[in-house]
């Protein structure tokens, strides 16, 4: 399996299929047709364009040799494929991708507010410990690009775990790179991972951060979703385009694992209560880094047959409510032998004042009260 099918593999299994893309050439023009990148990651206003280099070679080699292959290979060619990758993006409004499922997308680079530039490589063994050291290399056009190694990437990928988070410290990478250069270069990749678990970028980079990533504890039960993810091709109903659940799951994917968990225990309350055939007044959260809203919706059986415009409704008024412009719904239904049946709906508009509704929810408000909290971002051991 070569490095390009592993990795697209990793990102995939990682990142959801609906995210990944490795399938990336498109036509400029009628005659021509070039490749964006070897992988990206795709979430709405994010995107992670990889450049991927391995160093195939039968019989023996030299360091010298090996330095001269990552001089050509990563330094040069993959950071010139990055410059192209930016330049088409500027070029072309509009650009088709196919995802890992299968499912064509536009996009629209004049959507994308951040775009992440990394050439990922995987070695020969002799290759100098100084090389596999560098963390970058700065484009007087392109900026700061990301150098990491295939090992590097993977710790980062199984250390972070969810899109949202690679994103970000990817961003504090190249933060840390523009505040101290070439010391960034002097720590092993988990140092800056340490660095950034603790958040602080003005500090000088070292190996002492490594025990703050040694001490991380993921809990992933508490808030992993995936599973709800993975099964939204298999179980979704619509009749509408068959990726009408995009914007479901998209929203659930740029969540950190500390919204995750909030949102993972409301799903999990409702989830409950239906099973119980409980009465409960609807659970809420709201997600200001995103803007987005989320309702969930506990049914008794008798509420069953208005499900469907109770879900609609109920989602319409939450997103209201909470001055959004975007809110996910999401109702359980009671089923025989204790299981319950899920529907969702995703509502997107702006915001604008209602005299009307605005009158009815300070009569008969159908929420609990909201409150603003402050979550931590990551759990550690004896915390």
């Amino acid at each position: 399996m070569s490095f390009e099918v592993e990795l697209a593999n990793l990102n995939e299994d990682y990142f959801f299929k609906e995210f990944t893309f490795s399938k990336t050439t498109f036509q400029p023009t009628p005659k021509d047709e070039v490749e964006l990148a070897d992988n990206i990651i795709w979430v709405d206003s994010f995107l992670i364009a990889f450049q991927l280099k391995e160093r195939n070679i039968t019989g023996e080699t030299t360091s010298e040799e090996e330095e001269r292959w990552f001089s050509r290979k990563v330094i040069t060619k993959g950071t010139k494929q990055i410059r192209d990758t930016l330049n088409y993006l500027q070029e072309n409004e509009k650009i088709e991708l196919e995802n890992h499922r299968g499912h064509s997308f536009h996009l629209e680079s004049n959507k994308i507010d951040t775009v992440h530039k990394v050439v990922c490589y995987l070695p020969n063994s002799v290759l100098s410990e100084e090389s596999r050291m560098k963390k970058y290399h700065t484009s007087s056009t392109a900026g700061v690009i990301h150098i990491i190694t295939a090992i590097d990437y993977l710790g980062c990928v199984q250390t972070l775990l969810t899109p949202s988070e690679l994103s970000e410290y990817l961003s504090f990478r190249e933060e840390l790179i523009n505040i101290w250069g070439e010391k960034v270069n002097s720590v092993p990749e988990p140092a800056i991972m340490g660095q950034y678990l603790e958040g602080n970028e003005q500090s000088e980079p070292s190996i002492e951060y490594i025990e703050i990533l040694k001490t991380l504890e993921h809990r992933a039960h508490e808030w992993d979703m995936s599973g709800i993810i993975n099964k939204f091709p298999d179980r979704v109903t619509t009749d509408n385009e068959p990726t009408d659940y995009y914007h479901i799951v998209r929203e659930i994917a740029k969540l950190k694992r500390n919204e995750l968990r909030e949102l993972k225990k409301r799903f999990e309350l409702s989830m409950e209560k239906s099973r119980k055939n409980e009465f409960a007044m609807p659970y809420r959260m709201a997600i200001p880094r995103t803007g987005c809203g989320f309702v969930f919706i506990p049914l008794e059986a008798e509420l069953v047959p208005h499900r469907r415009q109770g879900l609609q409704n109920l989602t319409h008024v939450c997103k209201y409510d909470l001055k959004l412009n975007k809110c996910l719904g999401v109702s359980f239904a009671p089923e025989s032998d204790a299981w319950f049946s899920v529907e969702w709906c995703f509502i997107e508009s702006q915001w604008e004042y209602d005299q009307e509704l605005d009158e009815r929810l300070k009569n008969d408000n159908p929420f609990r009260e909201v409150s603003t909290k402050e979550i931590g971002r990551y759990d550690y051991k004896d915390a």
